[in-house]
């Protein structure tokens, strides 16, 4: 099992804001929201979920959105992973982490049908600033909680892997998604650094798209592909060091 523990990151001399795990005097922290518990959080993805999630929940932090809490996540000492919900970068630094984390900050509201997908799972494999809303796809229609993008959607088995006993798409759906719903400014880079770091290729990306019938923003997502990444090579080139867990070993870790 990964132990998750609670960053202890010393600030630098230099610095303007205090360590991510303490709480700044005047920074909004709420003291009269309920704490929050790591006890039965991403149960509802799996008990796997749920075991490596209970330290990493431990350390979630509830904080007030103000001018100075957007500044500790700007100079890096906190990570917003829903509005009002952070956790130290420090503990962000594996794809299992990741994935557990968006699990942790749903809390109850997570549900066994929901997959990451979208920009929050590209930016499980790849890592990086978490994007400002997370992303989910759902069988489901209901759904309604800030800084949360629910899509209605049923994927087939073969589009969704497990990192840490959470659903996940995989890169290529996630690359499609991209396409077809994010806006280009989002899209692009990302779905640069997917390819770069050798989760998709280009050809799987098209092949899949012309598989797609009946499926909204198809066609446009056909016409992105090629403006965006037309250039690329017909297979990727040696992957770029991300630190990431291999394609296997991310599935269980």
């Amino acid at each position: 099992m990964e132990l998750l523990l609670p960053s202890r990151r010393t600030v630098p001399p230099s610095a303007t804001g205090p360590p991510a795990d303490f709480p700044p005097p005047g920074h909004g922290l709420d003291h009269e929201q309920p704490a929050l518990t790591s006890i039965g959080l991403c149960a509802a993805w799996s008990r796997h979920a749920a075991e490596l999630a209970v330290p990493l929940g431990a350390a979630l932090q509830r904080w007030e959105e103000t001018p100075s809490t957007h500044t500790l996540v700007a100079d890096g000492y906190l990570a917003r992973i829903l509005p009002g919900i952070f956790l130290p970068p420090d503990l962000l630094r594996s794809a299992v982490r990741r994935a557990l984390a968006l699990g942790c900050a749903l809390g109850a509201q997570l549900q066994a049908h929901h997959v990451i997908a979208g920009p929050s799972a590209a930016w499980v494999v790849l890592g990086g600033p978490p994007p400002p809303s997370a992303e989910l796809l759902s069988p489901a229609h209901r759904g309604d909680q800030a800084g949360v993008v629910l899509r209605h959607a049923r994927l087939q088995p073969d589009e969704v892997e497990t990192i840490g006993g959470a659903p996940v798409t995989i890169p290529v759906r996630t690359a499609m998604d991209l396409l077809r719903f994010a806006p280009s400014w989002v899209a692009e880079p990302t779905l640069r650094r997917l390819v770069a770091a050798g989760h998709v290729q280009v050809p799987q990306i098209r092949q899949r798209l012309h598989r797609m019938y009946r499926h909204p923003g198809v066609h446009a997502a056909r016409e992105r592909l090629e403006q965006m990444l037309g250039d690329q090579r017909e297979t990727s080139g040696v992957p770029e060091p991300t630190g990431l867990p291999s394609a296997v070993t991310r599935y269980t870790s």
